[in-house]
């Protein structure tokens, strides 16, 4: 397993994580078996927003006397209405349902306490209230020792960069794809999986919605989680309204290929698929290569770095994407933050040769020899 920093702090995440969400009504066994299959492959992050009774049962017997290997991410406002998931911005049910969730887990804390599934503007003026809306109540619970980080989850770009921009959360939880990554950062999130949503021309402005935001997290220090990389099992199914097929492997790299995103949690609902993700960390870099997603017209007219490393390898060993990606993220950040990152790299921009070898490998129709240049401009190397 291959580690990330987990945002700005030291702690130390598995690259690939579990999403729990398809194991909510699975028996013990089957949940034993994942859990087996996660620990056994170097994970240790768990994202586990259910308020289902049996799978927190579930979850706590099958990480009896292994609570200290996984971090476990709880969210703040998933709570049960008439047996059926809802959400509540009421504090006393949501505190409720955190105890509930630290009892039938069978543990005094919780890693990573999300504010749960934020996307409206109105919603987040409620919830980030620090005197009187669930922020009140995380801070509070962190206060206490009960959480240890703070992170929020949404669908939405706009709701997000206000969280991420407000100081107060350590983590975001966001769906990062190549087919939601081509619509628009307001869309909600019922509609991304709607066909019509994929035959509206809107490339400019959602892309770069989407990428200031990764670029923001990464300035900021706030980790991103990303989760439905395989956008709902889309990308596997030829025809899909993206017309992007990819791997899981293709889709992790995808995911993990951008900044800010320190794990990504793919939803599991057996020990096997649990497998599938962890065969990203021996594939090749055959295996890895997403420039299928070029299908799609919206990716073939942009002609931004992917941070992809297709373009490799460079007769001088620059690291193409890590040049870039940090390029890019100092107009977010300033200079301060990356160019520590940027001075550690063992080759810079400077050393181009202005071979184009890299230009002509690129299938996103990429300048890398001005990227090259426009990196050593703003770094000064």
């Amino acid at each position: 397993m291959h580690y990330r920093k987990l945002g700005t702090t030291e702690v130390d995440v598995s690259i690939i994580g579990l999403g729990a969400e398809h194991l909510e009504h699975s028996s013990l066994d089957t949940i034993t078996s994942v859990v087996d299959a996660t620990l056994d492959g170097g994970v240790n992050y768990i994202d586990l927003f259910m308020a289902s009774p049996d799978v927190r049962d579930n979850f706590g017997i099958a990480l009896k006397n292994r609570r200290q290997r996984v971090m476990i991410a709880g969210h703040l406002g998933a709570t049960l209405k008439n047996g059926q998931y809802s959400r509540s911005r009421d504090k006393d049910l949501c505190e409720h349902y955190f105890n509930d969730l630290l009892s039938r887990l069978q543990t005094d804390y919780i890693d990573i306490l999300m504010l749960h599934y934020i996307d409206e503007p109105d919603d987040y003026e409620r919830v980030f209230d620090p005197e009187d809306g669930l922020l009140a109540l995380a801070l509070r619970l962190q206060k206490e020792g009960k959480a240890r980080l703070l992170g929020m989850s949404s669908h939405r770009v706009p709701v997000s960069l206000q969280a991420v921009n407000s100081g107060y959360i350590d983590l975001l939880m966001f769906p990062v794809n190549p087919a939601t990554d081509t619509l628009p950062g307001d869309i909600a999130i019922e509609a991304a999986f709607q066909a019509s949503a994929y035959q509206q021309s809107h490339a400019e402005t959602s892309m770069a919605s989407r990428s200031e935001l990764y670029h923001t997290c990464a300035a900021r220090g706030v980790g991103i989680v990303a989760m439905k990389p395989y956008a709902a099992g889309w990308l596997f199914t030829k025809g899909n309204p993206s017309s992007i097929v990819l791997t899981p492997v293709q889709c992790l790299n995808y995911a993990l290929s951008q900044p800010g995103v320190c794990t990504v949690v793919p939803g599991c609902r057996t020990a096997n698929e649990v497998k599938t993700a962890l065969a990203y960390l021996e594939a090749t870099d055959s295996e890895k290569d997403f420039s299928a997603i070029d299908t799609n017209s919206i990716w073939k007219l942009q002609g931004s770095c992917m941070y992809c490393n297709h373009c490799l390898p460079c007769p001088v060993s620059i690291d193409i994407a890590a040049v870039t990606r940090l390029a890019d993220t100092a107009r977010y950040a300033g200079y301060t933050r990356t160019t520590k990152e940027y001075e550690a790299l063992p080759v810079q921009a400077s050393a181009c040769t202005e071979c184009g070898m890299c230009t002509e490998r690129c299938p996103f129709n990429v300048d890398v020899v001005c990227n090259m240049k426009r990196a050593a401009a703003i770094f000064g190397r």
